[in-house]
Parts: C-alpha cells; structure tokens; sequence
C-alpha cells in the first residue's frame, strides 16, 4: 500500500494567520481578550433533516451543539468562539512571527493538521507556499495524524464538546440567539469585547441555564427557508443590524 506521508515545515510566512477567524476554547477566549484583543461569535444551527441522526456527522456535530428551542421545534445550535484575525493576528510581530507562540491557541499548534474528522489535509487547499510541503518531520502518515498532533487533535474536540452548553448558554445571555443553517450560511456577531468578558466570567451556575429563549434561524435561501420553517423553525426577518450574515 502506497504511504501518502506529508510533511510540513514551517517558513514563518504568517500567511495562514491573515485574513481567518481562529477557534478558540472558552479558556483560550479569555485569555484572548485580556490581552485587549477581539473574539468573533459565529452561530450554526442544524437539526435532523440536515444529517441523518445515526450518522457519524451529526453524532460528531451534536456533541459539539446545545439543543435549544426555535418556534415550535427543538435544533441544534453551535456556537464557535473565535479569534478576530480578519485583518491579522494582533499577536504578529512586523515580522509576521508570532508573539505568544508558547501561548498560541491550540488550532494555531495544531494546524495544518485538520481537526474534523471529515476533511482531508490536502496542501492544495492550504495557504501556505508549496515548499513548506517539501521538508520537514511528517505530520500525516496514510491519512493518520502522527501522534503528538493526534492528542492535541483530540483535545481541541474534546474541548469542543465540554465548552458547547456553555457557549450557546453565554450567547442568549447576551442576546445573540439568531443563527444560520449550517452547511447553508454563518451568523457572525462581533460582541463588545467588555460586555462579552463579563458574560464569560459569570459562574457555571449563571451560564449554564440554556432554554429560556426562543432562537431563531436566518435562512435567505427561499426553498431552505420554507422546508425548515415548514417543521415549525422561527425564521429572522428582521433588519441585519446585530450580526454578519456571510452565505457559504
């Protein structure tokens, strides 16, 4: 059997920190925002219909989403903390080298390694330069991460999972309760950084009390639109004011 190893090196680019949102953990938020920088709040939301439920993407999407209730139904929703890098990572130096490197989100160490279990690496669809392909110590062997990135991989899911009630639970607290369907579109709010500090500095007894608000979908794709409201979804028609709608 042909061994189809990677391996990355490294150049220092700072290509892949540009331009891109970057989870980050619930403690990795924190963090993020005590050094006066920005997090991004982006919201998906899924229910059956969009996987099967005894199929191995929505058991690995479920564990990452809080069931909420949106009109008359019960979806799921994920809510991804991220990094504001859109223009840059604050933390490049001129040089385009990291300035927390020893502190770097967990994303940040693991890529460009993919965390879903459901992409391929495939160095054409990265950004960094092909020469970064053609040395270094091999970071995926026959589709199997190497061990070290393996463990971290498994961390950043784990993590995932255990920070997903809270995330969506900090969300209503801060009245950002519209999503988008997954797969279909992102609903990306840009919270101030102070007021959504506070939200994350409540206690767990505070933050973990999901289900008192109503959700609701924003879906400008008119057949999705009538097929999810039709199972009883409460769709937004409101004004964007509060969030970036961005279509994928």
């Amino acid at each position: 059997m042909e061994n189809t190893a990677l391996r990355f090196a490294c150049n220092g680019c700072g290509v892949c920190c540009k331009g891109r949102l970057i989870p980050l953990t619930l403690q990795e938020s924190r963090q993020w925002l005590q050094r006066g920088h920005d997090v991004a709040v982006i919201l998906e939301a899924f229910d059956e219909s969009l996987w099967p439920a005894d199929s191995e993407k929505f058991k690995h999407n479920a564990k990452r989403a809080s069931q909420i209730h949106s009109g008359n139904a019960k979806i799921n929703v994920i809510a991804i903390f991220a990094a504001n890098a859109l223009t840059q990572c604050p933390n490049l130096d001129d040089q385009d080298r990291c300035g927390i490197y020893e502190e770097r989100p967990l994303v940040c160490s693991i890529y460009p390694a993919e965390i879903s279990p459901f992409i391929t690496l495939d160095p054409a669809n990265k950004v960094c330069p092909p020469e970064v392909w053609e040395a270094g110590e091999i970071i995926v062997s026959d589709r199997e991460a190497n061990p070290s990135l393996q463990v971290k991989i498994a961390q950043s899911r784990d993590e995932d999972r255990l920070d997903a009630h809270a995330k969506v639970a900090i969300c209503e607290s801060m009245d950002m309760t519209v999503a988008a369907w997954k797969e279909n579109a992102l609903a990306v709010y840009l919270p101030d950084r102070q007021s959504l500090m506070t939200a994350l500095n409540h206690s767990d007894s505070e933050i973990r009390r999901v289900g008192h608000t109503s959700w609701r979908v924003r879906i400008e794709d008119h057949e999705l639109r009538e097929t999810v409201g039709s199972r009883g979804v409460q769709i937004d028609t409101a004004e964007l004011s509060s969030y970036i709608f961005h279509k994928l």
